[in-house]
């Protein structure tokens, strides 16, 4: 604190003060409540922040006056006066920052450095530079005072709420404060009176210096009463954290309790004592729907809940509980429970067991509620069964099916996208004279077994299979091991819940096509017999029907016209049939020239036109182009205008109108035929272009026609590279439409 004398053993009359007897009694003070603090600190009140630094606190203080007072003259007069003020000023120090944290503040570096710094820098040199006395007190008094005014402001500052209202002060924080203020005040003002005044001391600072005398005094005062105050605000703190420790049970209790009301189940503690009872200690609310008793009903006694288990499970239930509570092992159990309201239920129980000192056991778990899950699982149970016997039945049902695969005429292949085949009935193996090794072997691909020319035409056919899911039947050819080719006719099908896997069926069309070839034989050499022969009849009936030979009978000119008639549907039939097989056989010449499509229309127009006057019907003509050159076979074309112009005038009404429309759209032409007359059946609408197709009902069977000309009419327009179709209202209208590339000019 002060310039510590040399103790001195002379006695002085003027002295008012014993110095000896007074740092003597700071000495002992402080290092009694030292030792008081540590055995404090040992207990848990001890354990509050900063009582056993305070305690080292008031050690170091002792030291310090030990070292400027007792050690006075033992030490040279420089390291005991800087050493002994330095160690109380730390003391000083470190109540600083005791309160500090205390009132949960930090302290800058500085307040710990700096004062230090300045204390020993100038008792240096006013102890040994310039031997000063006054001087040095100021510089002691003004270093105290510095770290007691910080003190101060720590003590007096409260921290602001989250809502930025400061809390209030407690008593004894102020209390504290007014300590070190008093204390502050003093040194404060002996660094002013010996800074200003400077008075010549004598050697012994003691002798007759009331100022000294008042600073001993109040300093001794002030650390008596500051550890006082500094067990005042553990005291505080001590009982504030155990309010918010309450508080934050009391919180943590609701909160449990409402979390509990939420979970679908009860959280309970059972109790075995070692005389056999048992109870429910705790139990949230749920346990009512668990057993429809009240926590307060099984609180000390648990046997109403055994009433209520099934009778199949009790001995099950108490026989595990016993073992958990010999082995002190988690108890897991699923058992069911006959309860007045809810019936039959089902119940899991989870708990953890722990001995207490009175040789009891005591459990905390859950029980949960798991009726539904239970009837899930006999449910599952029953499905598994069923799957199991299912499954049998599916072994029964693919070796059936396997046999079924075999013994089909037609082969069944299953592959992957990638065209290897992963599956074949024995039909196709024979087919192909592949062997089963070879297909369990991975080694078939059907892409590979395919031939070259078709490879086109199964690349389409894949793309729309995986496009739609499913093909229509196509005729293709498939290579055999030895090379050969092998006509079929394939359809494809992606398998069920797959985007990848397929499945074919291939039908060997060889002795079909053997067939057609020598029905195709025949009809040749049939229609070529005929030909002949018939056109040499229907050119002697048309002499005779002219009267080349002069006037016949009535009766045998009617005989001659009807002769002459079927004559001429014979020749177009056998015309039609032959342009039928040589489509069919690829003989028939399409040579694609540059053709007016106006202009044809309009000669075919003309061509036709006596034809439809034989019917009592007028062809109209429209167009919205003066000319529409297309790349076709204009004889050819003459046939599809022929075909279409008599089929119109055929089926239309008694004077009726057939327009007929030639137009441009976009890149293409197109070219209408709209007769009203009695329409197309919807039943007939997918065989209209099919071999010998008409319509079977009595409207129209009287109608001429083999039933040829729209067969060959699409074909023709196909190899032309153009397409047909039609719209039709039954007893209203039909139109016959085709259309054309036109040739980009």
């Amino acid at each position: 604190m002060a310039d510590a004398p040399t103790l001195c053993l002379v006695e002085r009359k003027s002295m008012k003060l014993d110095p000896k007897t007074i740092i003597l009694t700071i000495i002992v003070g402080n290092l009694l409540m030292s030792c008081g603090l540590y055995l404090i600190a040992r207990v848990y009140a001890g354990q509050m922040l900063g009582v056993s630094r305070w305690a080292r606190a008031c050690l170091i203080q002792a030291m310090g006056w030990i070292v400027v007072g007792a050690l006075r003259g033992v030490l040279p007069d420089v390291l005991s006066i800087v050493l002994g003020q330095v160690l109380i000023l730390t003391a000083l120090i470190i109540y600083l920052q005791v309160f500090a944290e205390l009132t949960q503040q930090s302290v800058a570096k500085r307040w710990r450095y700096l004062p230090i710094g300045f204390e020993v820098l100038g008792l240096t040199y006013f102890s040994v530079v310039s031997i000063e006395l006054p001087a040095r007190i100021a510089v002691i008094s003004l270093a105290c005072g510095v770290v007691m005014c910080k003190t101060i402001h720590v003590l007096l500052h409260a921290p602001r709420s989250a809502s930025g209202v400061k809390s209030a002060l407690s008593v004894t924080r102020k209390f504290t404060a007014g300590l070190y203020a008093v204390c502050a005040g003093v040194m404060i003002g002996r660094t002013i009176y010996y800074f200003l005044w400077q008075p010549k001391l004598p050697v012994l600072p003691f002798s007759q210096n009331a100022m000294n005398d008042a600073s001993y005094i109040v300093f001794y005062v002030f650390s008596t009463m500051l550890t006082f105050g500094f067990l005042l605000m553990c005291n505080d703190r001590y009982i504030a954290e155990q309010n918010l420790a309450v508080q934050a049970r009391a919180a943590h209790h609701t909160l449990f309790s409402k979390l509990s009301q939420q979970i679908p189940g009860v959280i309970y503690q059972y109790r075995l004592f070692p005389d056999g009872r048992s109870c429910f200690p705790f139990a949230s609310d749920g346990i009512y729907q668990i057993y429809e008793f009240t926590p307060e009903q099984l609180r000390e006694d648990a046997r109403p809940v055994f009433g209520v288990l099934h009778p199949d499970d009790r001995a099950m239930i108490v026989d595990s509980i016993n073992a958990s509570a010999t082995t002190l092992q988690p108890w897991q159990l699923e058992y069911r429970v006959v309860l007045p309201r809810q019936g039959l239920r089902w119940r899991r129980g989870d708990a953890k067991p722990e001995k207490l000192a009175d040789g009891s056991i005591l459990w905390h778990g859950f029980i949960t509620d798991i009726t539904e899950q239970a009837l899930i699982k006999e449910k599952q149970k029953l499905l598994e069964q069923e799957v199991r016997d299912g499954y049998d039945a599916l072994l029964v049902s693919e070796l059936r099916l396997r046999r079924l695969m075999n013994s089909s005429m037609v082969g069944i292949i299953q592959g992957r996208q990638d065209g290897r085949l992963i599956e074949a009935n024995d039909t196709l193996l024979h087919l192909t004279d592949y062997t089963r090794s070879e297909l369990t072997e991975g080694q078939l691909n059907w892409f590979a077994m395919t031939d070259a020319d078709a490879q086109m035409l199964q690349a389409a056919a894949f793309e729309q299979l995986m496009q739609q899911g499913v093909t229509r039947p196509f005729e293709s050819e498939v290579v055999a091991r030895n090379g050969d080719l092998i006509p079929i006719m394939l359809g494809l099908a992606l398998l069920e819940g797959s985007s990848s896997d397929w499945v074919g069926f291939v039908v060997d069309l060889r002795e079909q096509k053997r067939i057609d070839l020598m029905k195709a034989e025949f009809i040749s050499i049939v229609s070529h017999e005929l030909r002949t022969p018939l056109t040499s009849i229907r050119g002697s009936l048309g002499l005779l029907e002219a009267g080349v030979v002069g006037d016949l009978p009535q009766k045998a000119m009617q005989l001659i016209q009807v002769a002459h008639k079927n004559s001429q549907r014979l020749v177009s039939l056998v015309n039609d049939i032959l342009d039928l097989e040589k489509l069919a056989t690829g003989k028939m010449q399409i040579i694609l020239r540059h053709v007016d499509l106006i202009l044809l229309a309009q000669q075919a127009i003309e061509a036709n036109t006596g034809y439809a006057a034989s019917f009592r019907v007028q062809f109209v003509m429209q167009c919205n182009a003066v000319t529409l050159p297309v790349l076709a076979d204009g004889d050819r074309l003459m046939q599809v205008f022929a075909n279409l112009l008599s089929n119109a005038a055929k089926f239309s009404q008694r004077d009726g109108i057939v327009n007929i429309r030639v137009e441009k759209r976009e890149n293409a032409a197109f070219v209408e035929v709209e007769d009203h007359g009695r329409g197309i059946p919807q039943e007939f609408h997918e065989q209209i272009f099919g071999k010998f197709a008409q319509a079977d009902s009595a409207s129209t069977r009287h109608v001429e026609g083999a039933g040829l000309g729209l067969h060959i009419t699409k074909t023709l327009l196909e190899k032309m590279h153009g397409e047909i179709g039609f719209t039709s209202e039954v007893g209203v209208k039909t139109i016959f439409w085709f259309s054309l590339p036109l040739i980009n000019s």
